[in-house]
């Protein structure tokens, strides 16, 4: 093998050793990205339960308030 071959044969394999490096990098930071939006999801799906439990009695009152001013103003015509 000459000095040129040599030399190409050491600068391929240095860069397959960062290109891997580099691919399991990113594999990781895919991986915590994935566990980030996990934990987002379980959050906006705890929120969403939340509302929605509060969401019925909220109706309740609203509609009760709605129905007293209603009497209200039909009272005083």
């Amino acid at each position: 093998m000459s000095p040129l071959e040599t030399s190409l044969v050491i600068l391929v394999s240095i860069w397959s050793i960062i290109f891997i490096i580099i691919a399991i990098a990113l594999l990781i930071i895919l991986k915590e990205v994935k566990k980030a939006l996990d934990k987002v999801n379980s959050i906006l799906d705890t929120t969403e339960s939340i509302t929605q439990g509060v969401g019925g009695p909220v109706k309740t009152v609203v509609s009760t308030i709605s129905a007293f001013l209603k009497k209200a103003k039909a009272s005083k015509k």
